[in-house]
């Protein structure tokens, strides 16, 4: 049966179905299609890929001459994004359920421009509670709200550069009144998801603080995807990112 299917036919198809991953996102990233029908195209694409690898394996085993390099070039555009598909699959299993992180989950920061900006397809900004918050617990245990010894404008100013910085859009900031707060939407670098993030700030006292000591700052940080029920732990990410280079900053 194998010595049927040419060799070449095996080569040609592996360099479709390699370019049809780029195209499916293209096309999802100008509308032309829904992201699902994208990644329906995935699957699709996947599938017939590992059919193809499979074919191509043991057909090299039992070369004829003239066939090992279109075999060869049909394992390896057939492997490459199995192989990728195959690392999400199993970085989603290791990683909680979940598309919205914050570093507060008795009192997470509130969206409030974002809600605005949604689409009605898009995922409600309202916290779910204690069922994220415990899977958050489990799969973050270090995500946390990052405390300061600087005064609280100090922080504001230095969050806007680590915004701008990051290169999110600014949707709305607050930085007349306490709590201080920044709005901004951060785009997926393949798909362009938007993931919409709120950033709070304000200035506090421990009860064994001393009134002539200057006030302590506190940064919370809420990351929340508009589509799609897991992050593959990319609003943790982009929370810790901002964490550590506000940080690094004083």
């Amino acid at each position: 049966m194998l010595s049927k299917i040419p060799a070449n036919k095996l080569k040609w198809l592996a360099v479709i179905l390699i370019a049809l991953y780029p195209l499916a996102i293209v096309a999802a990233r100008l509308d032309v299609m829904h992201f699902r029908n994208s990644f329906l195209i995935f699957i699709i694409c996947a599938l017939i890929g590992f059919v193809v690898l499979v074919l191509s394996i043991f057909k090299l085993s039992k070369a004829q001459e003239g066939e090992s390099a279109s075999l060869l070039i049909a394992i390896v555009l057939t492997a490459i994004p199995l192989g990728l598909l195959g690392s999400n699959i199993v970085k989603a299993r290791t990683l909680p359920f979940i598309h919205d992180i914050t570093t507060d989950i008795q009192n997470p920061p509130q969206f409030i421009a974002a809600a605005t900006d949604r689409s009605a397809d898009d995922h409600s900004v309202e916290y779910e509670g204690n069922v994220i918050a415990q899977l958050q617990v489990t799969g973050y245990p270090n995500l946390t709200t990052l405390e300061l010894n600087q005064p609280v404008d100090k922080v504001v100013s230095q969050a806007q550069a680590v915004v701008q910085a990051m290169g999110w859009e600014v949707l709305a900031s607050n930085t007349e009144q306490s709590p201080f707060t920044i709005e901004a939407v951060d785009e997926s670098l393949l798909f362009g998801f938007k993931d919409d993030v709120v950033i709070r700030i304000e200035s506090f006292t421990t009860p064994e603080q001393n009134v002539d000591v200057p006030a302590k700052t506190r940064v919370d940080v809420r990351s929340m995807s508009r589509v799609g029920k897991s992050d593959l732990g990319a609003n943790a990410a982009r929370i810790e990112s901002f964490l550590d280079n506000l940080k690094n900053r004083f």
